[in-house]
């Protein structure tokens, strides 16, 4: 009999194995690929006390794992980087979005047990996050829909455009879109789609549009600048749900994954879809990718949790891919979050291919990948496994929110439920001098709120001399281990005297128009505060720093009488004048030397003295000008001889 290779079967059959010999913490995933899989793996019944109670169940069986993972790195945050404390939320944080403002909206469904438990699926758990205040604010959903499993991105103003979302109990998708407006915290419909959608993608477009895809429907639509959708009826293609989705250098919209092969869509018109090669041999689903440079895609994980990891540029006519180096830990369920000095962070995930949840294989270290090596280091563990329906976001401070996991099938057999959140700090915070302390930070006094394409601006900073590194984020939109929007853009600069004037790139497809986040980073590798920067293809150029000011020229001058070699007889009444000007200013004085002394001066035109001379001898006379900022000129010397008088 032909054996398989163990590699092939390990994750299928450990799995199954688990449930046959009763192994706590791990279950078989039902077909999660389709809609209808996932009502399968979602499909629970209890009540509020017993989600209560495996909230709490899952923070202590994540205790002795965490701390075994906390114990293989060191425990400097300065190397590790730093976790807060596990905080309860009135939500599970399965959706969440950076607001303009700093907070974060957060939504799950309509109660903490299964969402096909409920009959009423007439609104949504959603609150407001302030990491400042840690505080929550209530924003309940209460137009009539329950926005679970949406899609959702940021439109041009910072407010949120949410398309698709749960519309019963047999998990079936709405065509109803939702607006949430981060200055009111306030919910409005906007315009129904063409056909319900439970798991779309939504992408911000260069031209302020947003493209939505898949969810169900293989049509893509598009909302346009007006509000009103349009169909992409010539681009019809089936593709995984929660496809990966981000505008190209080229102005369309390139397809990274989660499956292998890689698209390019032209949203103009009808649509159409480009087929380029594969991305590699893996079906990535529930990996995670994060665009960390203009045309630049990394992709880590997923599938059988794996630990490659590819970077996709597409800055050329084809994509070119290449490998860069494997995380530590195969991970699936997990997150990739851009930071504030442009490295990609990955947080939570299992590590043994379950397709939902393994309590037993969770991975609670974080790592933190660098572009400039292609290398991966293994940071800080966290204390609560995040596995399925967990998300990680980078908040205007640096640090990085990972919160949720649970509410499904699987994750209620195995006890899952992490109806909470911790924050991240990450190593760039702290000194590097081991002492555990918060490196000094630079800081942003001053940046313009908007910014075109193609111009400079100024930012104002202290720090100006010490800084090495000045990017732009957009805000992120993150559910599902897909992160719907957020860029890494970098931004050349020149320091001067208090200032960095940093260049925006020409090219909008570069970074779609919308709300950025402006870090500075100095020379120790600490990053700002964020600055929340528009950058508005429709926005004049910034006018043009100051120019320094301009040297002072000093004056000139010239002494016209007496001229040189004149003799006279004394006694004698000299009249000493000369002539003096100023081109970018005035003078304000004359001044007549014999030699270094001072003879006597005049303060107007003409410039004259007149001089008394009883000795006989030879004498040496300058005129020496003032201007009006200090700066003198001494005029041409003139030698003169006076005789006695025989």
């Amino acid at each position: 009999m032909r054996r398989l290779p163990l590699v092939a079967i390990t994750p299928a059959i450990v799995l199954s194995l688990a449930l046959m010999l009763g192994v706590p913490g791990a279950a078989v995933a039902q077909d999660i690929h389709t809609p209808e899989g996932h009502a399968a793996e979602d499909h629970v019944i209890h009540d509020a006390a017993t989600e209560a109670r495996l909230n709490q169940e899952t923070r202590q069986r994540s205790a002795a794992p965490s701390q075994a993972a906390a114990a293989a790195v060191a425990a400097d945050p300065g190397q590790s980087g730093q976790w807060g404390p596990v905080v309860n939320w009135p939500v599970v944080g399965i959706h969440v979005a950076l607001l303009p403002n700093g907070k974060v909206l957060a939504w799950d469904s309509v109660g903490d047990a299964a969402t096909e438990s409920f009959p009423d699926q007439t609104f949504t758990r959603a609150t407001v996050y302030d990491p400042q205040m840690d505080s929550q604010t209530p924003v309940q959903v209460n137009t009539g829909y329950n926005i679970f499993c949406a899609g959702f991105a940021h439109l041009f103003d910072g407010s949120l455009f949410i398309a698709g979302g749960n519309k019963d109990q047999q998990l079936n998708g709405i065509v109803q879109t939702h607006l949430f407006n981060p200055a009111t915290n306030t919910w409005s419909l906007g315009p129904n789609m063409a056909a319900g959608r439970w798991y779309p993608s939504v992408t911000p477009l260069t031209n302020g549009e947003m493209l939505i895809t898949e969810g169900g429907p293989d049509i893509p639509e598009v909302r346009k600048t007006d509000g009103t959708l349009r169909a992409l009826n010539t681009a019809s293609l089936n593709l995984p749900l929660y496809p990966w989705m981000d505008v190209a250098p080229d102005g369309r919209v390139f397809y990274s994954g989660p499956d292998p092969t890689l698209r390019k869509l032209d949203p103009a018109g009808g649509g159409s879809w480009q087929t380029f090669g594969q991305r590699d041999g893996i079906n990535r689903d529930y990996g995670s990718h994060a665009v960390f440079d203009v045309g630049k895609t990394l992709v880590a994980g997923g599938g059988p949790s794996s630990r490659d990891a590819r970077v996709i540029d597409i800055n050329g006519a084809t994509p070119q891919v290449s490998a860069t180096a494997p995380m530590a830990f195969g991970r699936r369920q997990h997150n990739l979050t851009l930071l504030a000095d442009g490295t990609v962070l990955a947080t939570g995930g299992n590590s043994t291919g379950a397709g939902l949840i393994d309590m037993n294989g969770g991975v609670y270290n974080a790592e933190r990948w660098d572009p400039a090596t292609g290398q991966w280091t293994t940071l800080a563990a966290q204390a609560v496994t995040r596995q399925y329906h967990s998300t990680a976001l980078l908040l205007p401070d640096g640090r990085v929110l990972s919160s949720g996991g649970g509410i499904c099938g699987t994750c209620d057999q195995v006890g899952y439920l992490a109806k909470n959140a911790e924050i991240f700090s990450p190593p760039y915070l702290f000194k590097k001098d081991g002492s555990g302390q918060l490196a000094p930070r630079p800081t942003i006094t001053d940046a313009p709120g908007t910014v075109g394409y193609g111009t400079s601006f100024q930012i104002t900073t202290p720090n100006a001399a010490s800084i090495q590194k000045v990017g732009l984020i957009r805000l992120g939109s993150q559910t599902h281990s897909v992160e719907m929007e957020q860029r890494y853009i970098p931004l050349s600069f020149t320091a001067g005297s208090g200032t960095l004037t940093a260049s925006v790139p020409a090219n909008v497809n570069a970074a779609v128009p919308g709300v950025y986040m402006l870090f500075i980073v100095d020379s120790a590798g600490v990053p700002s505060v964020a600055k929340m920067v528009t950058l508005d293809s429709a926005a004049s150029p910034s006018p043009p720093p100051p120019p320094p000011p301009a040297s002072n020229q000093p004056p000139t001058t010239s002494l016209t009488s007496p001229s040189n070699g004149a003799v006279f007889t004394s006694p004698v009444k000299l009249s000493l004048a000369a002539s003096a000007s100023d081109a970018d200013g005035t003078v304000v004085r004359v001044e007549f030397f014999n030699g270094t002394t001072k003879l006597g001066e005049d303060t107007s035109v003409p410039y004259t003295l007149q001089w008394n001379v009883g000795a006989a001898g030879t004498y040496a006379l300058t005129a020496r000008a003032t201007d009006d900022a200090g700066a003198t000129t001494t005029s041409n010397t003139a030698t003169i001889t006076v005789k006695k008088k025989r």
